[in-house]
């Protein structure tokens, strides 16, 4: 019985060689560079994750046509469609499929070889690269961000919180596949913005006799937050204060904002304090919360907090 499983298993592996040849077209660059559709025939679940993220739209999106003057702006290009990864100074822009944005080849090819962090028998030649696994791989696109996570000390890599890992095969072929491909923890190729700042920010406040301080904490540890170095990026600071029958008497807006470079650093608080008119005796509703403000993307909701406030002194 052993030795049938044995010759089953090598027979596998054996045809799996032969056929590797007819995806050598996977491998080539330049203009001949495959589409990410072609990814889908075998990696359907990571395929479909990455063209609902904002990586697939990274060329196509209005922010970035607007940002990149209709694409004039060529050193931006090479960030949005790159033909693979690398350092800032050498990403080069892929000459073929750039509405893909940063496709798969981007990522996982180069030198005519498909790079991933795992050792795997593939369709296609593949090579074990385990930087996929740590921060410097996104650092060619994101200098800012990796160099504030650098100066933060943070333990964890930017795929910890941006591809948080799931346990599930690789590829999906099929049921025959399903029986002999083991699961793998494989990294989650669509970032959910809801779950990234669930714990990403705190509000905490103090509410007085005709004041309120409140104060935010960037708990996320890994860069300032906001962070990037092109576009608009924001989290906004918005407190309005109500009296009993609803009406608003005090509104208040603070921005956080890239282009101000005055992001929260990791693991800091920044505090303000209002004074509010109001009439002795009566109380007052304060609500905050934190938006997160991206053009050309969902607004999320960071943190929040609600408190009552005194009239009087």
């Amino acid at each position: 019985m052993r030795r049938k499983t044995l010759v089953f298993f090598g027979l596998i592996l054996f045809s799996l060689f032969l056929v590797a040849a007819k995806y050598d077209y996977v491998l080539e660059e330049g203009d001949k560079t495959v589409k990410a559709s072609e990814c889908d025939k075998c990696h359907k679940i990571i395929y479909e994750e990455w063209s609902k993220d904002a990586h697939s739209k990274a060329y196509t999106s209005d922010a970035f046509k607007k940002a990149s003057k209709n694409y004039e702006m060529q050193e931006c290009v090479s960030c949005h469609a790159p033909q693979q990864n690398a350092d800032e100074k050498n990403l080069k822009t892929r000459p073929v499929h750039k509405d893909d944005g940063v496709s798969c080849t981007s990522c996982h090819l180069r030198d005519n070889m498909i790079y991933g962090p795992y050792k795997l028998e593939a369709k296609h030649k593949s090579e074990q690269d385990a930087s996929f696994l740590k921060s410097e791989s996104c650092a060619g696109c994101h200098v800012p961000t990796f160099q504030e996570w650098q100066a933060s000390g943070s333990k964890k890599t930017c795929q910890e919180c941006h591809m948080p890992r799931v346990e599930r095969e690789v590829v999906q072929m099929g049921f025959f596949y399903s029986l002999i491909l083991s699961k793998r923890m494989v990294g989650r190729h669509y970032l959910d913005h809801e779950q990234l700042f669930k714990d990403a920010a705190r509000i905490t406040g103090e509410a007085g006799k005709g004041t309120v301080k409140l104060s935010v904490t960037n708990r996320a540890g890994g860069h300032n937050m906001p962070t990037g170095k092109y576009g608009d990026y924001r989290i906004v600071f918005h407190t309005q204060v109500k009296d009993a029958e609803g009406n608003t008497v005090f509104t208040k807006d603070e921005i956080f904002s890239t282009l101000q470079k005055n992001g929260i650093a990791p693991q800091k608080t920044v505090t303000f304090e209002y004074p509010i008119s109001v009439v002795t005796g009566k109380r007052y509703r304060v609500n905050s919360n934190l938006t997160y403000r991206v053009e050309g993307r969902p607004e999320f909701q960071v943190a929040s907090w609600d408190g009552e406030i005194e009239g009087g002194k």
